[in-house]
């Protein structure tokens, strides 16, 4: 399918394009009383009654030709429950057979709550049974209610074929979430439609503008049980403060309204016109102003659209959006890989962006030698470090750090860029390209390749990370590892900078010792065994195989697993092909936020030895945070366990979503110009940055950078030579194998062998706890430093680990002494069919009862 409009969006609102009055940021729909509907597919009894919803884009707002979907809705009630009727008209219709994963292919996904923001929730997802291979109706109740007791969830959901497409009408009773409808009683609900033209790949249009629902009743709209019905949905309108730190608005209506004025107003006054212009099947608007100044009003934005009022959308908070925008202004040293005794200039990538979001500035710059002397002139060639200091005319400096290189007078790229003739650039073997072809463009692709290393010599901070790395580095036998590449060198020099540049830091770094000499008894460690050793049925691994192959040929997708009990590993073994070639047990794959609990293992060394508590606050080790107003300050805890604050929907380049910070050196300072601006305690929001100030307390505290940490305190003693760990949230590779003597390591409570990382009560104090104390809001979750309670079926409540956005597993489960570890990069097809088969496999196949 095609694309045919794509706007980043900071906020969103869906609009109406009738009259009617301001809607607040959450706007409230009336639903219908409707009398005589019966639930067959048959739209005809509906007649045109109900509250409809005649436009829907995905959640970023773009949208697909009519021809490939057209998506409508209506909505209205009766004393059964809510009712839904569901119009699609689609082109191709693709069915999933995985039907633990319908909503992944063409289906219909509904989510009720008793109000938004509700913890009582549950999802219907309903593949309609239109495709030859899926004849009948198929559908998946998911349960996400706290109540007690909990009703029995039930549905009736009827599909009827049309010419182009189908109608499904669906009826939502009230039992499910124990309502007692009456005229006036609000509740939440939200409805997605998954569209899907080949076996890979969806089109998602949703109502409220945000998915993933089924973890946030937030992402529904509020709906009024009415006599009658809002003005049905056919505009939707979004915002965002754009790059240019502008305000932008795009407005989206059905085609009819091609040409209608739009005119934008805040309060009385008049802020900007413009008119809807076709765009494919859709008229579209893009209208821009200025952003609010600091100090402005939030006030939403009035929108109407041929003279008549469209709705209003509220963006975020413009200081609020001016602190995140800041934070990730872009400073360039002009070059960052220099000749001659002089440094480089210094200012904002782009000024007049910086000038308009924190008015003007003057910027004072310190640099240092690789020896950490304080110079005005490069005397040297080799590694500089730059503090820079930005002076706004009001607030608090805005302080980074930068890496330099001084190249000796030899330096000259004009000869080299002109005359190597080939280059050395690798491309995806996805991408499918010829070896022949790539040979036959190897001069071409040689310049290109020197062109970018000759720009990026000139602007990219992290060029010049690379050649000071270089040129420090010295022979070695082998390709070094992550705690010895240029970028952990590159780390480690800027801690011991940060000592000299925050006088009067603390005592730190203090010298850790971990592990420790255990007392007593050696604990377990992995051997190899048979499955009666390991307390398994002497099957056991004919019968967990059988599973696994399965699984293997279905999916297609590669892993590997370790598997041991009482500290004897029964099965270790990998399954299927990654890039061609046979996946090994030394394989490395990715652990993704498996790396959460690593690291937060890290941060229990120093709470065992008395270094830090975790209700410190952060500012005791991060001098950056120190004398800055806020209501509640961030503790060492809360980075661990997400009541930071920091799920703030930002994602730097080459990083993922909320999970970034680890490999800026000036992360503290970049966090800390926001700090004022950080609810802290206030909702449990999942991100990995909070990990990554996390490693700056580690490192601040034991002088070492977090990849040299994980290998001399964790990975080097426990004889892990295939991970690869280098931040504190999900960049982690590993294999089965050193993954399973991590897991024992915390089955063991904190020793393998004689060696001891930290105290069975330092183990307490890790595992999940009720966050409630913590926080200022009600809740029953549980969490603890890095880990989760994870009882799969079968398996003992006790049971903790950590999920992976790679699908890889850890269980570590304490009753039943058993540590279960799967690598893999993704999880492929039938993962949700597969998964619990390999639970229970090994769970029918232990010796001993299993633990209840």
């Amino acid at each position: 399918m095609r694309l045919l409009s794509v706007v980043s969006a900071v906020s969103l609102a869906i609009l109406c394009l009738s009259a009617f009055a301001e809607t607040p940021t959450t706007p409230l729909y009336d639903v219908p009383a409707l009398s005589g509907i019966t639930v067959d597919g048959d739209p005809s009894d509906w007649k045109a009654a109900g509250f409809r919803v005649e436009l829907m884009l995905d959640k970023d707002g773009r949208f697909v030709p009519l021809a490939d979907l057209k998506p409508e809705f209506r909505l209205g009630w009766d004393e059964r429950g809510l009712l839904v009727l569901v119009t699609v008209q689609d082109d191709t219709l693709v069915e999933n057979a995985d039907e633990s994963a319908l909503y992944d292919r063409d289906s219909v996904e509904v989510f009720a709550a008793t109000k938004r923001g509700a913890k009582d929730l549950y999802q219907l997802v309903v593949s309609p049974g239109v495709t030859s291979e899926f004849p009948e109706i198929r559908a998946k109740l998911s349960d996400f209610r706290k109540m007690e007791p909990k009703p029995e969830l039930t549905y009736e959901a009827v599909r009827k074929r049309t010419a182009n497409g189908y109608t499904l009408e669906i009826l939502l009773p009230w039992k499910n979430l124990a309502i007692t409808p009456s005229v006036g009683l609000e509740t939440g609900f939200q409805i997605f439609i998954n569209d899907a033209d080949a076996p890979k790949g969806r089109f998602q249009a949703v109502w409220y503008p945000q998915t993933r629902t089924h973890e946030n009743s937030n992402a529904m709209h509020r709906i009024r049980l009415a006599k009658c019905a809002s003005a049905p949905e056919c505009t939707r309108v979004r915002g965002e403060y754009d790059d240019s730190a502008r305000t932008h608005l795009r407005v989206v209506s059905l085609g009819s309204n091609t040409g209608k004025s739009v005119t934008v107003k805040s309060g009385r006054d008049r802020v900007a016109d413009a008119s809807l212009a076709g765009q494919g099947d859709f008229a579209v608007a893009d209208i821009y102003f200025p952003m609010p100044q600091p100090g402005d009003a939030n006030k939403p934005f009035n929108v109407h659209v041929g003279g008549k009022a469209a709705g209003s959308v509220t963006l975020p908070d413009a200081t609020i959006t001016r602190a995140q925008r800041i934070m990730f202004l872009p400073l360039k040293f002009k070059p960052p890989v220099f000749k001659g005794s002089y440094f480089p200039l210094v200012d904002f990538e782009n000024p007049r962006v910086a000038e308009a979001l924190i008015g003007p500035y003057r910027i004072e710059t310190t640099f240092y030698d690789a020896k950490y002397n304080q110079v005005t002139t490069a005397e040297e060639p080799g590694r500089y470090g730059a503090v820079v200091d930005v002076h706004p005319r009001e607030g608090r400096a805005i302080r980074r750090f930068v890496t330099l290189y001084h190249a000796p007078d030899s330096y000259d790229t004009f000869a080299w860029f002109f005359m190597q003739p080939k280059g050395g650039l690798e491309f995806p073997p996805s991408m499918g390209f010829d070896e022949q072809a790539i040979e036959a463009q190897s001069e071409a692709i040689g310049r290109y390749e020197r062109a970018m290393l000759v720009d990026d010599l000139n602007t990219d901070p992290l060029t010049a990370t690379l050649i000071t790395g270089l040129s420090e580095t010295k022979p070695a036998p082998a390709p070094l590892g992550v705690a010895e590449d240029f970028l952990a060198m590159d780390r480690q020099w800027w801690v011991g900078l940060k000592q000299k540049v925050y006088p009067g830091a603390p005592y730190y770094p203090y010298n850790v010792v971990c592990p420790y000499q255990k007392e007593g008894e050696p604990a377990p460690v992995l051997r190899e065994g048979t499955p009666e050793e390991a307390g398994m049925k002497p099957d056991a691994v004919q019968q967990i195989d059988s599973v696994l192959q399965q699984w293997a040929e279905e999916s297609k997708e590669p892993f590997a697993v370790c598997l041991a009990r009482h500290g004897v590993v029964y099965m270790h073994k990998a399954y299927g092909q990654r890039f061609g070639h046979p996946m090994t047990v030394t394989t490395k794959s990715w652990m993704a936020s498996i790396s959460k609990f690593l690291s937060g293992t890290l941060m229990m060394t120093l709470v065992d030895q008395g270094l830090v508590n975790l209700e410190d606050p952060v500012d005791k080790f991060l001098p950056a945070f120190r004398g800055i107003e806020v209501k509640t300050p961030l503790t060492v805890r809360s980075l661990y366990i997400h009541t930071n604050g920091f799920q703030l929907g930002l994602q730097p380049p080459r990083m993922y979503m909320d999970h970034w910070g680890d490999d800026m050196n000036d992360l503290e300072e970049v966090l800390a110009g926001y700090y004022p601006n950080l609810e802290v305690g206030t909702r449990h929001g999942y991100n990995g940055v909070g990990y990554a100030l996390g490693g700056k307390v580690i490192e601040t505290i034991s002088g070492e950078a977090l990849p040299q940490y994980f290998m001399h305190h964790l990975w080097g003693p426990l004889g892990c030579t295939h991970t690869d760990a280098v931040d504190g949230s999900a960049r982690t590779f590993s294999v089965p194998m050193d993954i399973a003597k991590f897991g024992q390591l915390w089955l063991n409570k904190g020793a393998y062998g004689n060696m001891r990382f930290f105290s069975e009560q330092t183990y307490e104090k890790a595992l999940p706890t009720k966050i409630k104390p913590f926080v200022s809001f009600d809740t029953d979750l549980e969490w603890g430093m890095g880990c989760v309670w994870m009882p799969d079926a079968g398996l003992s409540k006790k049971t903790f680990g950590h999920g992976a956005a790679s699908a890889a597993t850890l269980r570590i489960d304490p009753e039943n002494d058993l540590v279960i570890v799967m690598t893999r990069n993704t999880a492929g097809a039938a993962y949700g069919k597969y998964h619990p088969m390999f639970i229970k496999a090994i769970v029918d196949n232990l010796a001993e009862t299993p633990a209840k």
